[in-house]
């Protein structure tokens, strides 16, 4: 057995949520390996809809174009539909919006992008920009220690075995993570909810479409849901029952062509399959995002079912919250507690999303044995679920805020607001990242932000200031209101562009204030102000130390 070189980042698992991880890391300049136990890509295309949130993040490292040219953008996506057959007399056709409508919010917009699309566009960037990636390659042992974890590899075709020193481990492997297996990590929620068999084919549709687009149609006549794929073709999800001897081996193609005619209402002779995949609907959170130097991230963190969309985004948006964390605790500008707070941040906004998931579900689906379905809450909108989350554990953190109202608070993503730089027309998003922005309006911030980044070599610290005198022009007259400043405040965003911390008001000594909420916000020498502290109310009442 061989022993490799210590990599910064180990990431197991080359899906949608290892190669986004990859990604980011890049972006940071962290050196990334990704390992797959898969020979190669899932030809399937399984996930398709990022979300509004999702696409800023990729948006921030130059992908979002990409995707869109690759996908559908978030326009043309389509709603819900439900027929009985898309053949049968004077259907009506039921359609709802996918999304709400996001106009205002972003920069970005949704976009339909099939997996086996987006993870190609995902590991050419990430590879491009340093990361490596290894297919054919899976986890038979971990062992956590100082100052690496050991991760035991095994090379599928060969059986050759290694062992890889990393500093810290990503487990992006999946549902049946063997990571968090070997970590014994136990995971909360309903469970498996039902199992299905996704049939992807080609067919001639437009007869029955007539001009009409949809994100996804509930078929009754095979009680499946019709979904349009990339590239022209078409996926049939169908349900099976193991407990009554059911199972994927029953969908012949023989099978899987009748299944496609009965949906469509008629004889299909050009009708091909190209792939059958079974998957689980389900619904569970690890009881923990950490485990010394490993994170669960993606499906090994949570699944969620379909509904809403919201599975595959939340995994996106996972580990581009760790990302920016590890990168700031690898080159010594943070404190490794930061690292908790992954944990801190992500497992709540799991847990709440997958309620969401589930209120969204049919209460079929929910109920077992014919039992009452749970409890659940009224549907939030589905932006308030994907955009307004609040992060734990600023004070009033968790939960939700409504984005078209956003609170500027401690904790809440940083709002988008039209502004013009010198650049020209562009969004308060593009002036956050990959390093740490306050935005004011007040001149009185400009030398404390220069005295911050001189304290902190290597700490990546910008100053953008509205108003007269100022880089930055604001388009819409919010500014104040949208970021809680006031006349005279600022705020302090992070790299992944939510709030750390907000004064609302010029302090006595600024540069003190700032490099209090600096040293909390980065988990310094213990400081946690920033995190527990009550927000600055005026300069004469506030004390040295204890911004919000």
């Amino acid at each position: 057995m061989s022993a490799a070189e210590e990599v910064p980042v180990l990431i197991v698992g080359a899906g949608l949520a290892g190669l986004s991880a990859a990604v980011f890391l890049s972006a940071h300049g962290v050196a990334c390996q990704v390992v797959e136990r898969a020979t190669g890509p899932s030809p399937l295309p399984r996930f398709r809809g990022l979300t509004v949130r999702s696409m800023e993040l990729f948006r921030s490292v130059g992908l979002s174009g990409a995707i869109e040219r690759a996908g559908t953008p978030g326009g043309d996506i389509g709603g819900i539909a439900r027929v009985r057959n898309l053949s049968a007399p004077g259907a009506v056709w039921e359609t709802a919006a996918w999304e709400d409508d996001a106009a205002g919010l972003s920069p970005a917009d949704a976009c339909a992008c099939d997996q086996n699309v987006l993870e190609p566009i995902l590991a050419e960037h990430a590879v491009r920009h340093g990361a490596v990636l290894r297919y054919g390659v899976e986890v038979t042992g971990l062992q956590d220690g100082e100052p690496a974890a050991l991760v035991r590899l095994r090379e599928r075709a060969s059986g050759a075995e290694s062992v890889v020193p990393a500093r810290y481990v990503i487990a992006a492997d999946g549902a049946g993570s063997t990571v968090r297996r070997l970590l014994g990590v136990a995971r909360h929620g309903p469970g498996v909810l039902g199992h299905q068999v996704s049939v992807v084919f080609e067919a001639e549709l437009a007869a029955e479409l007539e001009g009409r687009r949809f994100g996804a149609c509930y078929v009754e006549d095979v009680g499946g849901a019709l979904l349009p794929r990339d590239g022209g073709l078409w996926q049939l999800s169908v349900s099976y029952d193991p407990d009554r001897g059911e199972g994927p081996q029953d969908f012949t193609e023989e099978r899987c062509l009748r299944l496609i005619e009965t949906a469509l209402g008629r004889p299909e002779p050009t009708a091909r399959v190209r792939g059958v995949g079974p998957w689980d609907v389900a619904a569970a959170v690890a009881d923990r995002f950490r485990a010394g130097r490993v994170f669960l991230a993606g499906d090994a963190a949570h699944v969620m079912p379909p509904s809403g969309g919201f599975g595959g985004n939340t995994g996106i948006q996972d580990v581009h919250n760790l990302a920016w964390k590890l990168a700031a605790v690898l080159d010594g500008t943070a404190g490794t507690d930061l690292l908790d707070s992954y944990d801190q941040e992500r497992r709540p906004v799991a847990d709440l999303t997958l309620v969401h998931a589930l209120a969204r579900m049919p209460l079929s689906w929910l109920a077992a044995d014919g039992a009452a379905p749970p409890p659940l809450p009224p549907q939030l909108p589905h932006n308030t679920v994907s955009l307004g989350y609040l992060y734990p554990p600023h004070p009033g953190g968790g939960g939700t805020e409504n984005p078209r109202e956003p609170s500027g608070r401690p904790g809440s993503r940083a709002a988008h607001l039209p502004v013009e730089t010198a650049g020209g027309r562009t969004s308060t998003l593009d002036l956050f990242g990959p390093g740490w922005t306050l935005l004011t309006s007040a001149p009185g911030w400009s030398e404390a932000v220069a005295k911050a980044a001189a304290d902190r070599p290597g700490l990546r610290l910008s100053e953008h200031r509205a108003g007269p005198g100022g880089d930055v022009r604001d388009l819409t007259g919010r500014w104040a209101t949208a970021f809680g400043t006031g006349r005279d405040g600022a705020t302090l965003v992070r790299p992944d562009g939510f709030v750390a911390w907000r004064a609302q008001a010029l302090p006595a000594d600024p540069a003190a204030e700032l490099s209090a909420a600096l040293a909390g916000a980065l988990m310094i020498e213990g400081a946690l102000r920033a995190w527990s502290g009550a927000e600055p109310a005026s300069p004469p009442r506030t004390p040295p130390g204890t911004p919000a």
